[in-house]
């Protein structure tokens, strides 16, 4: 039997047919037409909150890396880039021209493993203003590594350019963050109306590693990051309107470990147990969330991936007993609005 013809193919065989020039022309104009979300950043008194990536290092088909995107005040603010972060902004309909800086949490690859595309295609789809990295010790170290890395390509692509680009907005500018000792946090941003703090959270032997408040129009936001939940960022998490909490369920993380001792793999369950101990167990999150006043909490980099309905309520069982508030277990391209 002949093989079918791939739908893309015939398409375009289809338009290509004469009498088909206005059907081809309307198919073109909508393939280039611009798609993104101007809305993100058009000002307004909102807070947008997109999660591009939910997951862990390892690697799944549904979640990328940990991402998660806020729009406030008519400007993007990214926290974290792990792999895929460039897909699934696209895929969200992120104006990427207009994201310009990161603040990122902590020096795991699985928070920086997209850096170098996203500073590399923003640049490539239009953005005319410095890139900016807001990291812990070592973001110079990571900023001009990513510089060498895409010196080649940007070098390439400016030759190549019309009109010509300019090639030192190819690379990204380091802000190192650091608190002071005896400092419980630091003002890293303040324009606009927005600003934004870093505080330090526990996920030694990482050293420092810092979550993010975000406030804007009298709204509180704050993005832990990797972190075992600790007194250390309770008031960051003060009556917060909405915290985007990593979380890992030990007892299914027990579970899991036991199964693979079971089936032969008794290095891999000691490994998972063993992370245990720098991540934030969703009982004590949610307990914690009581205390400060959070009024909404929401889920992410979720250990194990909870990827079909019942490991879904697995992951959030006995949450609801010790937090009153809303409790949402993040997916990638959720999106919501404070």
């Amino acid at each position: 039997m002949r093989p079918r013809l791939p739908r893309a193919l015939a398409l375009l065989l289809v338009l290509a047919l004469p009498g088909c020039e206005r059907i081809q022309h309307a198919a073109l104009d909508a393939m280039v037409k611009d798609h993104t979300d101007q809305s993100l950043i058009q000002g307004g008194n909102a807070i947008r909150v997109i999660l591009c990536g939910t997951g862990t290092p390892q690697v799944n088909a549904t979640r990328g890396q940990a991402c998660t995107l806020v729009a406030a005040g008519g400007r993007l603010f990214l926290f974290d880039a792990g792999e895929n972060a460039m897909r699934n902004l696209e895929t969200s309909h992120v104006p990427i021209q207009a994201l310009n800086q990161v603040f990122i949490t902590h020096w795991h690859s699985d928070h920086f493993n997209g850096l170098g595309a996203l500073i590399n295609h923003s640049w490539i789809y239009g953005r005319q203003t410095p890139f900016v990295v807001y990291g812990p010790t070592g973001v110079e170290q990571v900023v001009e590594g990513l510089a060498m890395a895409y010196a080649q390509d940007a070098s390439y692509r400016s030759a190549h350019a019309l009109p010509a680009t300019d090639r030192r907005l190819a690379f990204a500018e380091p802000r190192r963050v650091e608190i002071a000792e005896g400092q419980e946090a630091v003002r890293v941003y303040d324009q606009g109306g927005v600003t934004i703090d870093a505080y330090r959270v526990d996920h030694h032997p990482v050293e420092p590693a810092y979550g993010y408040v975000l406030r804007y129009q009298g709204r509180k936001l704050f993005i832990s990051g990797d972190t075992r939940v600790s007194e250390r960022y309770l008031e960051a998490m003060r009556d917060a309107d909405l915290v985007v909490h990593e979380a890992i369920n030990a007892h299914l993380v027990h579970e899991g470990a036991a199964a693979l001792e079971r089936t032969g793999q008794k290095d891999r369950g000691q490994q998972a147990v063993r992370v245990l101990d720098y991540h934030a167990d969703t009982l004590e999150l949610a307990r914690m969330a009581q205390r400060a006043g959070v009024r909404h909490l929401l889920l992410t980099h979720l250990i194990p991936a909870p990827d079909n309905f019942l490991a879904r309520r697995m992951f959030v069982s006995g949450m609801a007993d010790e937090y009153s508030g809303e409790i949402t277990l993040g997916e990638d391209a959720l999106d919501l609005s404070l």
